[in-house]
């Protein structure tokens, strides 16, 4: 029989076997969330809903020809979209967040793209390669379950939206993220037992506002 850890760990290994050729940002969590609904503490009908949005928000920016869409990434959550990634200067940015924002089923935007003139390779790689330190860390936690988690890599900072069922779940995975090796800060977007996203979320920024490019901590070398 099939439990909700033994599924993300199938679910893990088949993301981590993809992991050298995917696109940046690096996501973890979509897989999982792909094949296993029914474990979720969604509803079915809300993960469903949540997809169609996301479907929207591709189609809309695709539509309007940005060419570093790969490096944008997307995650809804109850209707609430997380954009991450990185963007070549704020009036591209701004154009991002106008089309999202009238995107169909969004009720709100939270932006965390910084301002770049490029992603690189070298920095795609150091984010892979913390994303692969946290998977196995989510797996073994006994009080965690990542199929709940979107999680998102992008210069060294970690994005983290979903639903926890205590607080001390929350805690926990928070903790098990500024702990992983290379991590250079952790944005938090959980929500507690399905409580109000706005009382929940501790770094919820202004849709509005665009970040800077951040300089990257520099990470050992990758086996």
């Amino acid at each position: 029989m099939l439990t909700p850890r033994t599924t993300f760990a199938l679910a893990a290994l088949l993301a981590a076997t993809s992991l050298a050729g995917c696109a940046a940002p690096v996501v973890l969590g979509a897989a999982a969330s792909a094949g296993y609904v029914g474990l979720q503490n969604r509803p079915a009908k809300q993960v469903a809903a949540d997809t169609e949005v996301k479907v929207r928000v591709k189609d809309n920016l695709t539509q309007a020809n940005f060419s570093y869409l790969t490096d944008i990434g997307i995650d809804v959550f109850y209707g609430d979209v997380l954009l991450t990634g990185v963007v070549p200067s704020n009036r591209e940015g701004e154009r991002v967040l106008d089309l999202v924002r009238r995107t169909p089923g969004v009720k709100k935007v939270y932006n965390e793209i910084f301002v770049g003139s490029a992603y690189p390779t070298s920095q795609k790689a150091k984010d892979a390669w913390i994303s692969t330190q946290i998977q196995p860390r989510l797996l073994g936690a006994k009080d965690a379950y990542p199929l709940n988690y979107l999680i998102t890599v992008v210069n060294n900072h970690v994005y983290i939206m979903g639903d926890t069922g205590t607080q001390g779940e929350k805690d926990h995975v928070i903790h098990i993220l500024r702990t992983t090796r290379g991590v250079q800060q952790v944005h938090d977007y959980l929500i507690v037992n399905g409580s109000d996203a706005a009382d929940t979320r501790a770094n919820a920024v202004r849709s509005d506002s665009l970040q800077p490019s951040v300089q990257t901590e520099s990470l050992p070398p990758m086996n």
